[in-house]
C-alpha cells in the first residue's frame, strides 16, 4: 500500500469520538503515514459533493462565478473534512481551488 506522510495532532485522552486531525485541542503532534488510495477516495468524494451543491450557482445577477476556494482538514485516518467557520490563522490546511 502506497502512503504519504502527514503531520497530525493527537487527542489528549483518546476517548470515543476523538479524532486525530490537523486542528483541534490536541497535545501531541505525530507524523502519520496515510494510505494514498483512501485519501484520494475521500478527497474525491468531498470535491464531487461540494461541486454538486454549487452546480447551479454559475451566475448571480450580472456576475459570473469563476472560482471557488475551500479548505479541508485531513484526519489521521485519511478522512477529509470541510472547514466551516473555524478561525485557522496560520495553521495548515489543504486549499481546493476550482476554476471555470
Amino acid at each position: 500500500m502506497e502512503t504519504i506522510p502527514f503531520l497530525v495532532t493527537l487527542p489528549d485522552d483518546g476517548g470515543p469520538g476523538d479524532q486525530k486531525g490537523v486542528f483541534g485541542t490536541a497535545s501531541d503532534v505525530a507524523l502519520q503515514q496515510l494510505p494514498i488510495d483512501k485519501l484520494k477516495e475521500n478527497l474525491g468524494r468531498v470535491s464531487t459533493a461540494i461541486l454538486s451543491v454549487l452546480a447551479d450557482i454559475k451566475q448571480v445577477g450580472q456576475f459570473k462565478l469563476k472560482e471557488i476556494t475551500l479548505q479541508v482538514e485531513v484526519s489521521a485516518d485519511a478522512g477529509v473534512n470541510l472547514i466551516g467557520t473555524a478561525n485557522l490563522g496560520g495553521k495548515g490546511a489543504i486549499t481546493l481551488k476550482f476554476t471555470e
